[in-house]
């Protein structure tokens, strides 16, 4: 099995992360105010990526991202848990087929109800799009 590394990224280097989920082809992008975890592989290529963004006075886990190499080998769960760790309280909005890989990392689901307003006016936007994501928490 490849070794990976799992590193904290200053935001100098988010355009790397950027060409990342550009040559997924995934839409995500890292900005300057946000928390970011980077994987990677022996020949030091980025293979994941998540991101905690501030909403307010609370944090969102968003764009996780492993690439297809690598998948089912734990690098993920690595990812989320290496970013959330600092933090007290993680809030997420995870596809209801990904649920049990939140639940390894210790979020457990919540009611929309339950969420800041802020991050319920975002929740709630998405689901009107059709996403079908459930609110998770983490608490640490």
């Amino acid at each position: 099995m490849p070794s990976i590394t799992y590193h904290h990224l200053e935001p100098i280097k988010f355009p790397l992360v950027n060409k990342y989920y550009q040559a997924q082809g995934s839409n995500n992008r890292a900005s300057k105010n946000q928390q970011v975890v980077i994987a990677k592989n022996q020949e030091n290529h980025i293979v994941g990526v998540a991101r905690l963004s501030p909403i307010d006075s609370h944090w969102l886990l968003t764009g996780v991202h492993v690439a297809q190499s690598v998948r089912g080998q734990g690098t993920a769960s690595q990812l989320v848990n290496t970013l959330c760790e600092s933090q007290s309280i993680v809030f997420t909005f995870a596809f209801e087929h990904l649920t049990a890989l939140y639940q390894g990392c210790g979020f457990e689901i919540i009611v929309p109800a339950d969420i800041p307003c802020e991050l319920a006016q975002r929740f709630n936007a998405y689901v009107k799009q059709g996403r079908k994501i459930v609110v998770m928490i983490r608490k640490n």
